[in-house]
């Protein structure tokens, strides 16, 4: 079958990466301010409402994976040589690269020793600990069961309502379980991806499996949030409400940390997440459709790149992250107007230098390998000997 190209999907990678970042820039600024003032807890519910994006980032993996291989003929082995390739690289450089980081920045002690560096290493590839890199784990662990997934997403090709809808259900007891019951066991002698649920795939089954059974179901979906736009929006009005207000209850009457508060793994979550995707996917929609004319040429060309760095945005973050918090900071917030209105040119600080440098990774032959994209060599033209005319 042949590849479609779906470029409100370019969009959405673009977008979400926006949103992601915004998050951990914020990040930056709530731990600036201080707990139960009104300050801090208006950044914090704006704070935790934007936490989504990384429900929003697990269903369009989904999505894509489903996308490219569900109506494709499909093997095993070389999907996983494909996409563990191409992933590992990034895994096991970037790990490396944020351990080294680290050492420079006096954060952790090597103390010069190689052996301590390669158990520091270890320990981080087992754990995905460093920094965002959770995120690279958990993918690792969906492109192992991937195969299960799309075979079963065939065969019960007439079921997928059902499959979605039990997957919902299990999504929730967990949410549930991990707010209200996990708080209140003894989780240290658990294994560790049971006990670290944040980096098991099966803590986000529900999202990979809605970007699956999307993908298999597109253009129905698609004209179904076309059409209903209106109505979504103004759900999603209310609810962003909502979850501002959900926030506040989380701190004032089950009186969670501010941390727990923020808590991705909350069964509220569940729906917010899939409103929200649903949103970018139409915006993506009308963007597609405009992506050719004249006046949208220079927004069209910013998403395809973010488009294509995104995922490199992500693995350079940190270091974005780390000049925002450490020098520009400093400087902000000493005040108030200041340190406020800077939010927008923070977030968009890091956003941009975060793709600058994976443009630069991208573009560079072997470096693409470390955020996950194939090597583009120059091709040296072939000089063609023209015969003299004399010899003709």
């Amino acid at each position: 079958m042949k590849k479609i190209h779906l470029y409100e999907i370019d969009f959405m990678r673009g977008f979400i990466m926006l949103g992601v970042l915004s998050v951990h820039t914020m990040s930056i600024y709530d731990s600036r301010l201080e707990d139960w003032t009104v300050e801090f807890l208006a950044m914090s519910a704006v704070h935790s409402s934007m936490h989504v994006m990384r429900m929003a980032f697990m269903f369009i993996t989904g999505l894509v994976l489903f996308i490219t291989y569900y109506r494709r003929d499909f093997q095993t082995v070389a999907f996983w040589k494909k996409r563990l390739f191409f992933t590992m690289i990034p895994y096991v450089f970037w790990n490396i690269a944020y351990i080294l980081f680290r050492s420079a920045a006096s954060s952790i002690n090597l103390h010069g020793s190689f052996f301590n560096f390669v158990k520091t290493l270890m320990v981080s590839l087992i754990h995905g600990d460093q920094f965002y890199i959770y995120y690279v784990l958990v993918t690792l662990q969906l492109y192992m069961i991937f195969p299960l997934m799309l075979h079963g997403l065939r065969k019960f090709e007439k079921y997928h309502m059902q499959i979605f809808l039990w997957s919902a259900y299990l999504q929730l007891a967990m949410t549930a379980f991990f707010k209200f019951g996990i708080p209140h066991l003894d989780t240290s002698h658990w294994p560790y991806l049971f006990a670290n649920y944040g980096v098991f795939v099966l803590t986000y089954q529900c999202y990979f499996i809605a970007g699956g059974i999307a993908a298999c179901h597109y253009d129905k979906i698609v004209k179904f949030i076309e059409e209903h736009a209106r109505f979504l929006t103004s759900i999603f009005c209310a609810s962003l409400v909502m979850m501002w207000i959900h926030y506040y209850l989380n701190r004032f009457i089950l009186h969670e940390s501010d941390h727990k508060a923020q808590s991705v793994h909350q069964p509220v979550y569940l729906p917010w997440a899939l409103l929200v995707v649903a949103l970018v996917l139409y915006l993506g929609r009308l963007w597609a459709k405009r992506r050719i004319e004249r006046k949208w040429k220079l927004f069209s060309c910013f998403v395809m790149t973010a488009s294509q760095t995104s995922f490199g945005m992500y693995l350079v973050q940190p270091f974005s992250l780390y000049v925002m918090g450490k020098y520009m900071m400093p400087h902000l917030a000493g005040n108030k107007w200041l340190f406020y209105g800077s939010l927008p040119f923070g977030i968009l600080f890091v956003y941009f230098s975060s793709m600058l440098i994976a443009y630069i990774f991208y573009k560079t032959p072997i470096l693409s390998y470390c955020i996950g994209r194939k090597s583009k060599f120059p091709v040296r033209a072939k000089t063609v000997q023209v015969p003299d005319k004399q010899q003709i």
